[in-house]
């Protein structure tokens, strides 16, 4: 397949000042804590000719837990654990996708690989752009990225809510090995805040980008997370799984931001390297409890240079 340039909205803004609203602060901060998420997302508008909706809708329900790991005037990092039921029923943790908050950040990554190719263009913003945004890095089960917005928080009659650009990412994991008739998403996110969580809203276009042909949306798709606060007894079994494994992730996040810093034009990396698989590297780093240092000599062979 071959991405056809997708332009970023440009946004305009009046300059704010240096330091971040504390209110949009609080606003990242509060999506924090122990909640029962009801993940559901609907085909609702067919756009090709003769294509047929999925017939249901997908939905599932799991316990997650969401860990301030990074903390900084400007910048926040959450990080999303999934507690499901492992062998024998007894409760596991899975790392699940995490998302990174930045102020005024005027470098951002917008998905362009094709096929197996896991590709990021670099994406300058001005300064006049980015004053008064954040960026939102959501980052898969590894660190890698998945996508990359920008936005402003609005805090009006009671509400808070922050809504990104039109955003390009690869097929998601509930549908990337099960369909091949679309190439990757253009989305736009919304997070608002609710009297007893937030809602994650997802306006989804399904795009077919091959050859020399145009590219064409397939159909429309709505994406709505629901995020409710609970308590718990699966709330210290997370926290526990973090405490053991918080330092060895925060080395991987750490690297691959430093990865897609470095890189000029486009950060691309391959999942798998000399026969050796990333995911399965990950594990066995994870299991040795390895040091930063260690994390960074293992996977910069994955790191593709261009």
């Amino acid at each position: 397949m071959k991405l056809h340039s997708l332009a970023f909205l440009t946004l305009t803004f009046p300059v704010f000042a240096a330091s971040p609203p504390a209110a949009d602060r609080e606003a990242i901060l509060a999506m924090a804590g122990t909640h029962t998420v009801h993940f559901h997302f609907q085909e609702h508008t067919p756009v090709a000719e003769d294509y047929q909706l999925a017939p249901k809708a997908y939905d599932e329900e799991a316990t997650e837990v969401i860990e301030i790991v990074e903390d900084t005037p400007t910048r926040i990092a959450l990080q999303h654990l999934l507690v499901v039921k492992g062998k024998d029923d007894a409760p596991m943790v899975i790392k699940h996708w995490a998302q990174i908050w930045t102020w005024e950040d005027t470098r951002l990554i917008d998905y362009c690989g094709e096929d197996q190719i896991h590709d990021w263009a670099i994406v300058e913003l001005t300064p006049e752009q980015a004053a008064g945004t954040w960026t939102q890095l959501v980052t898969q089960v590894d660190d890698t990225p998945r996508y990359e917005g920008y936005g402003k928080w609005i805090h009006s009659r009671g509400e808070s809510s922050w809504k990104s650009n039109a955003t390009r990412r690869p097929l998601p994991r509930r549908e990337y090995t099960t369909r091949d008739d679309y190439d990757y998403l253009i989305v736009t996110n919304r997070h608002t805040l609710t009297h007893d969580g937030w809602v994650h809203y997802q306006d989804n276009r399904k795009i077919v980008d091959r050859g020399d042909a145009p590219a064409q949306v397939l159909c429309f798709e709505t994406g709505i997370n629901t995020y409710t606060r609970t308590e718990s007894p699966l709330t210290e079994v997370a926290k526990s799984w973090w405490q053991q494994h918080g330092d060895f992730w925060d080395g991987v996040r750490e690297f691959w931001s430093e990865a897609q810093d470095a890189a000029p034009a486009s950060f691309s990396y391959t999942t798998s390297k000399d026969g050796k698989s990333l995911s399965k590297v990950l594990d066995r780093l994870q299991e040795e409890n390895a040091s930063a240092e260690t994390v960074a000599a293992e996977l910069s062979p994955f790191v593709i240079a261009k």
